[in-house]
Formats: C-alpha cells, sequence, structure tokens
C-alpha cells in the first residue's frame, strides 16, 4: 500500500513510519518540524539525541533499501495538503499530526488558540482532501481516551445505547474532556464522524490510553533511528517524569 504518515518526525509517527516501511509499504511523511521548535521555545529537549529527519530516512535508506519520502509542511495549509495528495493518491493517511499535550494547550490563550486551530483545521483539511483526491484512502487517526474524561460508568466504544422518556437510541459516548488540546480531539472525532456519514469515506478513530516506552525493532537498528523521549512537564508523561529523576540521580 502507499500509505502518508502526517506528524512522521514524531514519538509515535516516526517509530510507525519505520514499522511500515518495513513491511514492505511505499511510505511518505508529512511534518513540519513544529515539535523541535516547540523544543526551542520550553527551553527542553529530548532526553534522547534526535537526528534530523534527513538523517533519519537516509540512514533507514542505507540499512533497509527502502526510501521514505519527506514532505515539510503543515496540514492547516490546504494547497500544499492537496499537492501531496495528488502526488502520493495513498490508500492509507495515518494522522498522528496534531499538538498533542493537554499541559501545552492550557499555558495561555494563544497556546489554547493554536492547538485548536492546528488540530482541528489540519484534521478538517485531511478530510476534505481525502473526498476530493483520494476518496477511497483509509484515514486512520490519532485520538485519545482523553475525550471521555473520568465518567462514573464503563466508556463504551465510542457508542451507547440511552433509554430515555420511553425512547431509544443509540448515541455517541458522552464527552468530558479535560483541557483545550482533549476538546480539539473531540472536534476531530464529530468532525470524522459527520464526514464518514456524509461521504461515505472510511476513517478508523483510535482512542488510545498514554503510551510508554521508547524503543521498537527498528528504531534500535541504529543510534540514527533512535525515538524522541520527553521528560519536562509539558510533554512528559507522570511515569518519565518520576523515573527519569531517579535514573539520574549519582
Amino acid at each position: 500500500m502507499k500509505i502518508i504518515v502526517a506528524g512522521g518526525d514524531g514519538f509515535c509517527g516516526w517509530p510507525t513510519a519505520l514499522y511500515l516501511s518495513k513491511q514492505g509499504h511505499d511510505v511518505a511523511i508529512i511534518d513540519n518540524m513544529v515539535r523541535r521548535k516547540i523544543d526551542n521555545e520550553l527551553h527542553s529537549n529530548s532526553i534522547t539525541p534526535i537526528a534530523t529527519l534527513e538523517e533519519r530516512v537516509a540512514k533507514w535508506k542505507e540499512l533497509t533499501g527502502n526510501e521514505i519520502r519527506t514532505y515539510d509542511g503543515d496540514l492547516t495549509h490546504y494547497d500544499f495538503l492537496r499537492e501531496v495528495l495528488k502526488q502520493e493518491m495513498p490508500d492509507a493517511f495515518v494522522h498522528f499530526a496534531e499538538q498533542r499535550s493537554a499541559p501545552y494547550s492550557m499555558i495561555d490563550r494563544e497556546h489554547a488558540v493554536y492547538t485548536q486551530e492546528n488540530n482541528v483545521s489540519g484534521t478538517l483539511n485531511v478530510l476534505y482532501g481525502i473526498k476530493e483526491f483520494v476518496p477511497d484512502c483509509h484515514l486512520i487517526k490519532l485520538g485519545t481516551m482523553g475525550e471521555y474524561g473520568t465518567p462514573n460508568i464503563p466508556i463504551e466504544e465510542g457508542y451507547i445505547e440511552i433509554e430515555h422518556k420511553g425512547r431509544k437510541d443509540v448515541l455517541p459516548f458522552p464527552k468530558q474532556p479535560g483541557s483545550f488540546y482533549h476538546l480539539s480531539k473531540v472536534h476531530d472525532s464529530h468532525n470524522i464522524t459527520f464526514a464518514c456519514k456524509i461521504w461515505g469515506i472510511r476513517a478508523t478513530d483510535l482512542n488510545q490510553g498514554v503510551v510508554y516506552g521508547l524503543d521498537t525493532d527498528e528504531t534500535q537498528m541504529d543510534p540514527v533511528l533512535t525515538n524522541r523521549l520527553d521528560y519536562d512537564d509539558v510533554f512528559g508523561t507522570a511515569l518519565n517524569r518520576f523515573i527519569i529523576p531517579v535514573c539520574n540521580r549519582p
């Protein structure tokens, strides 16, 4: 298959792109490198040294013979996305290209607005791009369990049967997000559901929990392929923040 991995320079996107390439798929990456720029903004960094995307894909080709094409651009720029879709004509579009930190989205108004505009507008552009240029393309979109919050009932797989005043219906499970980031994911889910309903496109909305770990079989093939590991209080997980100080003690 021809597969685009948006956000392919990031924590989830990079190992996913390598895995898919190793399986024999024809992979292209879209990324605007904003995550690296945010490191500079926050005066933070990955605790693991990460090579440039150009160095990464060159090393991957050297080791495996598989080429991964790269496009430096932003999903919120529809002219750019349109040209990539027309050139690649993907069978699947793996969408990891969103601002992924709840704390980052809550810093102030500017960060909340950026998160919502980047995430919601980018995903809406992808939906329109698939509709207009590659209607048979399958969208795989990374959501989050944080869309649901912490209700006092078991969380269903997206939908719940409700009986109210003598009538029943199957409705989307109520969302109780806890940040502007999680709210952006809720908007994504609603837009994806609506697009599938009115246009008949195919999409898988993955509402996953926190992902721990660093290495995959592919990233361990060479130090240049190493994935990033965030440990700060904005992008690091609680587990990372507890473990890293312990590991760094003399």
